[in-house]
């Protein structure tokens, strides 16, 4: 919608430029066979001519056709001494874009031209000057009307371009949000885990407690490289590799059996899955409590599908971020995503090849 008033510091230097067209009704104020007093009448509406040129400018909508009518009265009254003033119905006509959409300014300035041409036989003008009542201010008016139209079209194509942009910085905010969570969630679980161990075997194992800090040390080094890699996109380095990473997390923590075929993914469908693994083995680790777990990575009926199975609490709690996230991803590859709860949780993801 466009506002119903502008301010004159907005109308930048062009409207002033098609001013030069009125001119020859200026000059023709002075001629010589005119009294003082005409001419002087004839500069006062010349004065009335630039305000409401000017006015014309500024307002929208119904309020345009006061300022049209305007123009159309100025050019009635003054053609008979000076029928220059046949130029305040192209000015007319030129104002009809700014009143209305196209059609209803186009039908609009039919009745513009048809005044224009009642007005050049009423009054016994020459043939110029329904040419510039009637044909060129249907030319003007015409074009004028179709810039305002094209510009409304630019518009609406800059506020799309501009949603479009909004969009994609929240749906990139959203992703970073997504991978940040599962990245620092997997690495803070693990690095609580083997805290916990080595505080357990620093009495007894001071060795063994030394080797679990330096894992910590090492995963804590890992996170960091990953949450950076998170920022720019680039955050998986493989499924192989994360399955290798999950297998040594939950070996450490509980009895954990893989078994895993390696096949051909596409970079994305691998960046999901990795994730994914990375999320499900945090949530065995922290929530459910799990003495057992069992992870198959496979393929079937076209299909790659990732089933992680733990004996641990279940339950039927909402998904959290995480999940939330790992659904979005998978879907996002037309695949699915399962979890069944009850004598602990069985997550299956399925994602065609």
């Amino acid at each position: 919608m466009q506002p119903t008033h502008r301010r004159v510091r907005d109308l930048g230097w062009e409207p002033y430029a098609w001013l030069i067209y009125s001119l020859p009704y200026l000059f023709s104020s002075f001629d010589r066979r005119l009294s003082g007093l005409e001419t002087s009448a004839m500069l006062a509406g010349y004065g009335a001519f630039l305000a409401l040129y000017v006015l014309g400018h500024l307002v929208r909508g119904w309020r345009v056709l006061l300022i049209v009518a305007a123009f159309d009265l100025l050019a009635v009254g003054f053609s008979p001494r000076n029928p220059a003033a046949a130029t305040f119905f192209i000015y007319g006509a030129a104002m009809l874009g700014h009143a209305f959409p196209p059609r209803r300014a186009a039908l609009a300035l039919v009745v513009q031209v048809g005044l224009g041409s009642v007005a050049a036989a009423a009054l016994g003008m020459p043939w110029w000057y329904w040419a510039m009542a009637a044909v060129i201010s249907a030319l003007i008016g015409a074009v004028t009307i179709q810039a305002a139209a094209k510009a409304a079209g630019d518009a609406k194509l800059r506020l799309a371009q501009a949603e479009v942009e909004r969009l994609a910085k929240l749906a990139e905010r959203e992703r970073i949000a997504r991978d940040l969570h599962d990245v620092l969630g997997h690495t803070l679980s693990v690095v609580v885990l083997k805290s916990e161990l080595a505080q357990k075997l620093i009495a007894r194992d001071p060795s063994r407690a030394a080797a679990e800090m330096g894992d910590v040390e090492r995963i804590a080094r890992d996170g960091l490289a990953e949450v950076r890699q998170a920022i720019t996109g680039y955050r998986s380095s493989g499924l192989a590799e994360e399955i290798d990473r999950m297998r040594d997390t939950l070996v450490a923590a509980i009895d954990a059996t893989i078994d895993s075929r390696t096949m051909p993914l596409a970079p994305a469908q691998e960046t999901a899955l990795s994730l994914a693994l990375r999320e499900a083995t945090t949530n065995v680790i922290r929530h459910a409590a799990a003495t057992r777990c069992h992870v198959r990575f496979y393929a079937q009926d076209g299909s790659v599908l990732l089933e992680v199975e733990d004996n641990g609490r279940g339950g039927d709690a909402p998904f959290g971020n995480g999940l939330t996230g790992m659904r979005e991803r998978i879907q996002a590859l037309g695949g699915v995503l399962r979890r069944e709860t009850g004598h602990g949780t069985r997550l299956l993801i399925k994602l065609p090849i």
